[in-house]
């Protein structure tokens, strides 16, 4: 994850990527603490490096530390001051290894449980995730059946017709019978469109705080990026085409029951963010 030093895209990488899919380019950074330049693909296995679960940040394969203003910095330094002056590296050597469990451990607890949030209060998985499949889902890309796609459709049309100025929540969608889930992907897209926006209220009864939605026709978020959406390319040299071309004109199968036949391109969702926003700036729900 992270910004893509050639072209500045925000971008996030799946399990087996290391290029931005504006540009092309391995991802490259300068390491935060020592300053070394390093890419995110390892060396010697061509891997992917490790990502950290709490900033993001990929950590540095020269020193090992992902940004020096990530929170577990600060919670290394506030347990052991919490320990001091009974338990220090210099009475028991191993003490900052054993703090630094303590801190993995709640980083993988903190990572998986915090919510964030864009300015529009859109949630960090939707943003950087979801949003991306609900796009090209409204072009009928990895669909199961183009009813799908229909139904999906007409959520968007039936949401977007609403009068500007009226609210509703996904539990009152819900109430009326309808798959709730299809209605919160289709809330959340249209916040990103433009056409509603998200405040949080408190209920009257408790504290407990609930997303409404208020019909609005405002400009898409400066953010949402849709160009190139769907990338076309060959599964064996890689080599990207336009939308309508079926087969790379450069590979061909060697042998097998398909020998001189040229290789089928396979469509897939590029590895840019759909939302452009840098994830430092979601703001935990804030």
């Amino acid at each position: 994850m992270g910004t893509c030093w050639n072209c500045n895209t925000e971008v996030t990488l799946q399990k087996d990527q290391t290029k931005c899919d504006k540009c092309g380019e391995i991802l490259f950074y300068h390491c935060n603490s020592c300053k070394e330049e390093f890419k995110v693909e390892d060396y010697e296995t061509k891997e992917k490096l490790e990502e950290c679960k709490l900033c993001g940040y990929f950590k540095c394969p020269h020193c090992g530390i992902c940004s020096w203003n990530c929170a577990r910095y600060k919670w290394e330094a506030d347990i052991l001051k919490i320990l001091a002056p009974e338990i220090t590296q210099g009475r028991i050597p191993e003490t900052l290894s054993k703090v630094r469990k303590i801190v993995e451990y709640f980083e993988k607890v903190k990572s998986s449980n915090e919510r964030k949030e864009c300015i529009n209060h859109i949630p960090i998985t939707y943003a950087k995730g979801r949003i991306k499949s609900l796009l090209a889902r409204m072009d009928g890309f990895r669909v199961k059946n183009t009813q799908d796609v229909i139904i999906f459709n007409q959520r968007i049309k039936e949401i977007s017709d609403l009068p500007i100025g009226t609210k509703k929540t996904i539990t009152q969608i819900r109430e009326n019978g309808s798959y709730g889930q299809e209605y919160r992907d289709a809330f959340n897209l249209l916040v990103c469109m433009g056409k509603l926006k998200i405040t949080w209220e408190k209920r009257e009864d408790n504290e407990e705080e609930y997303a409404m939605y208020e019909r609005v026709d405002n400009k898409p978020c400066q953010y949402l990026n849709v160009k190139d959406l769907i990338i076309n390319e060959c599964p064996k040299c890689k080599t990207q085409y336009s939308n309508e071309v079926k087969l790379c004109s450069n590979c061909s199968f060697k042998k097998g029951k398909n020998k001189g036949q040229q290789v089928e391109l396979k469509k897939r969702l590029n590895n840019n963010d759909t939302c452009q926003m840098y994830r430092g700036d979601f703001n935990g729900g804030n």
